[in-house]
């Protein structure tokens, strides 16, 4: 019996201890939301796919960023710089994995701003995602959406 009861403990044990862990990553993630205009944007330091990305920026209720104006690209690449102290590459939320070559904003919002770099979005190796701070001109780039990357959340203010 006392065994039984020492497995329970040791159990609730790890149990408690991982779900800190998932707390302080949680919290780490999560920030403080910085406000621009009429959006609120948050920086995730942890990588992930871009699909991954997009599904934690909903359950912290909004999605990843959409950029509407070269104010809200600077604004969000000021967050990133401060976030950092660097400008690492990050997922955005276009795509366009529904229709090759048909950009658009996984929030639904109409695509009527663009920053690629030069000769992009050119599609090398099925790139389908929006990647942002590409090349020492912080443009955008076409890029594999399988690829882990830190990531850009937005949601209206």
């Amino acid at each position: 019996m006392k065994l039984l009861a020492v497995s329970a403990l040791v159990c609730a044990v790890v149990v408690l201890t991982n779900a800190a862990a998932y707390h302080d990553l949680f919290k780490r993630q999560s920030g403080e939301w910085t406000v621009v205009g009429n959006h609120q944007y948050l920086y995730v330091e942890y990588p992930q796919t871009w699909t991954e990305a997009e599904q934690n920026c909903h359950q912290l209720g909004g999605h990843l960023a959409s950029v509407h104006s070269h104010f809200d690209n600077h604004q969000i690449r000021l967050l990133v710089t401060r976030m950092t102290g660097g400008n690492p590459e990050a997922w955005l939320g276009g795509s366009d994995q529904y229709r090759e070559g048909n950009w658009g904003w996984n929030d639904g919002s109409s695509w009527n701003f663009k920053n690629w770099c030069n000769d992009q979005p050119n599609n090398s190796g099925d790139q389908d995602c929006l990647q942002m701070n590409h090349s020492s001109d912080h443009c955008w780039n076409d890029w594999p959406c399988s690829t882990p990357l830190p990531s850009v959340c937005g949601k209206p203010k």
